[in-house]
């Protein structure tokens, strides 16, 4: 067990003492802590920090050590324990957090902390339902865990892992030649990473390269989490449209990432920008393989479907302000008209980004592509929206037409196209010779919505004890409550299989079920349970020992309260008994099912052909591609 893993192991025996509630007071609802503006370079060249607001919750022990991320500060290249901060301290609590400053390691722990927070909300909010790790599980931040150009998010050690690095001696920048540069202060890079490891909570089989946009989709949505999180703070929107008399385009610094990582590595600009290529063209993606580059297509063109949207909601503003001709005059704008903007610029990017992540529970399980995240967001977003009034999911629709981006399986790009097929028949979880019941899962998500009470406890009925009395109420805890159901479902699963794109042959397991509230466009919130179901398809492997990849076919259902079956997203193979696809609605998948297995096989047999070590190694290409190996040292 590494020093990382053996803190974590530590701090986690036995219960932890809190601060809160000392006085009979009930705690604030947020806590405000002060961060560099994007990084050390930003702040020092702009004179400005950042203070991010986000959730108040009762830290468990300087570190900081909360319920959701557990800053670990050991420096591995020093064999070096530093100070934990304690941001429950009465001083450090009266002046928004300690002030920022490089030479500080307690400061670098208070960054990190408060941008992963910050990012864990926005995601919360979008899904509209609590996040949390698997079962226990918190996620480990490490502000000095190497000495390297390199951050990455290693999921062995549930850990997010910043190194730090001496500026280049040649081209270091705004930098000085041979200072040392901590990835742990970028905001960019910790929500980047962050990111990364939401989605592996989200969709866990996304780290297999089954086509190769898994990879690539992995990297724009932590670009665009980390790009969007800029337009989070009203200021630097604020100074930006002030700047650029309202062309946000012309905003280099609200565009970039990682300005300052890339300045001091030699690079001379900054590590990535939103926009690529301004001519909007698919030749970029269409040649593209190298997962931060594709990604970097697709997060082109959300910033263009935003850019486009932003334009059409101030189009108003702007013929007020002229008269009526839309040209606004030389030099600065009014301060008033620029408020007016920035609103705008906030607003538009919080729904552009909230269209990308509530597509999350429509994706596939495992081996998706950016064709199924396209039908994705807008089988979500009609659902929520279904007028498109303000034109956004048509914008981003076309946006992405233009960069290459659209799924080869549909015929036109109209919403009634794009959005998932229902099932032809007719599915309810709640109906069959094995029926589930959602109503407690419901209850434990409705009460992890409530920040006063204790979320996902419910308590049983009382029960007779073996006299013929009642006996006291048990208490289930939300573990054990969507276990059960988990175990109902897989049964479920199992009489209904050809119809789900699953082999009734073999073993389902239940990898997630989750319950969303999200608001429509009506203002009324909308129930909703998203679903995964995986197989493994052993007989479809080859037999090597050791060698084979993993073969698997996989499920995400839209489930309402009631227990419809609004979507089948399968990831089918071919089912093991071909008399099993005479049905109307297993026919089609096991047909997919051919198709994807040949379509996986020939790209894993193009990883090891391009893999340098495959001569040397029983282990096949696909098992050394993680997280840390995609994130060299010269890129993020």
């Amino acid at each position: 067990m590494d020093q990382i893993a053996h803190v974590a192991a530590t701090t986690a025996a036995g219960p932890r003492t809190s601060a809160c509630g000392n006085s009979g007071i009930g705690p604030p609802a947020r806590r405000r802590l002060r961060t560099f503006a994007f990084d050390p370079m930003s702040t020092r060249l702009s004179g400005r920090f950042l203070t991010l607001d986000i959730p108040f919750e009762c830290i468990r022990g300087p570190g900081p050590d909360g319920g959701l991320v557990q800053v670990v500060d050991f420096d591995a290249s020093r064999d070096a324990w530093y100070e934990p901060v304690d941001l429950d301290d009465p001083f450090v609590l009266a002046q928004d957090g300690i002030r920022p400053t490089e030479g500080d390691p307690r400061a670098h722990q208070q960054v990190v902390y408060a941008v992963a927070m910050s990012v864990i909300e926005r995601f919360e909010r979008f899904m509209g339902r609590r996040f949390r790790w698997h079962g226990d599980q918190i996620l480990r931040l490490v502000p000095h865990a190497f000495e390297g150009q390199n951050a990455y998010f290693d999921p062995r050690r549930r850990a997010v892992l910043f190194g730090y690095y001496q500026a280049d001696a040649e081209n270091p920048g705004a930098n000085l030649p041979g200072q040392v540069i901590f990835t742990c202060l970028s905001s960019d890079i910790i929500a980047h990473e962050v990111t990364h490891a939401i989605v592996h909570r989200i969709r866990r089989l996304y780290n297999e390269s089954t086509n190769r946009d898994v990879f690539a989709w992995h990297e724009a949505v932590a670009d665009l989490m980390a790009l969007f999180q800029h337009f989070a703070h009203r200021d630097v929107v604020l100074e930006a449209i002030a700047n650029t008399s309202g062309k946000l385009e012309n905003s280099a610094g609200l565009l970039e990432l990682a300005r300052e990582f890339g300045e001091s590595t030699g690079r001379g600009a900054a590590l990535r920008s939103a926009i690529t290529d301004p001519n909007r063209t698919p030749d970029r993606f269409r040649a593209a393989q190298e997962p931060h580059e594709r990604g970097a297509c697709f997060v082109a063109a959300v910033f263009d479907a935003y850019l486009d949207a932003y334009q059409n909601a101030i189009a108003d503003l702007l013929r007020i302000a002229t008269g009526g001709t839309g040209m606004l005059p030389a030099g600065r704008l009014h301060p008033d008209l620029v408020s007016r903007l920035a609103d705008e610029a906030v607003k538009t990017a919080d729904r552009i980004l909230g269209m990308v992540v509530r597509g999350f529970d429509y994706l596939p399980v495992i081996d998706v592509t950016f064709g199924d995240v396209v039908r994705a967001i807008v089988t979500a977003d009609r659902g929520l929206y279904p007028e498109d009034r303000l034109h956004l999911r048509s914008s981003l629709v076309e946006a992405l037409r233009r960069r290459g981006i659209w799924p080869i399986s549909v015929t036109s790009l109209t919403d009634e196209a794009l959005i998932w097929q229902q099932p032809d028949t007719r599915l309810n979880l709640s109906e069959g010779d094995h029926p589930v019941d959602l109503s407690r899962v419901i209850l434990s998500a409705s009460k992890d919505l409530d920040p006063i009470g204790n979320p996902g406890e419910l308590r049983t009925p009382s029960l007779p004890d073996g006299n013929g009395s009642a006996g006291l109420a048990g208490t289930q805890t939300r573990r054990s409550v969507f276990e059960q159901v988990a175990k109902d479902l897989i049964a479920w699963a199992r009489s209904n299989a050809p119809q789900l794109g699953l082999d009734p042959n073999f073993a389902i397991s239940c990898e997630g079920i989750h319950v969303s509230y999200r608001l429509a466009g009506d203002r009324l919130p909308r129930p909703e349970l998203a679903i995964q179901l995986l197989q493994r398809r052993a007989d479809l492997e080859e037999s090597t020992p050791g060698k084979h990849p993993v073969i698997r076919a996989a499920t995400a259902l839209v489930v309402s309260a009631d227990g419809s079956v609004d979507y089948v997203i399968a990831k089918p193979l071919p089912l093991s008994d071909e008399s099993s696809a005479d049905d109307d609605a297993a026919r089609p998948l096991h047909e997919a099912g051919k198709l994807r297995l040949a379509a996986m096989r020939a790209w894993f047999d193009r990883l090891e052909a391009d893999d340098a070590l495959s001569a040397w190694t029983a282990e096949h290409a696909i098992h050394r591609l993680d997280f840390a190996a995609i994130h060299s040292e010269t890129d993020q």
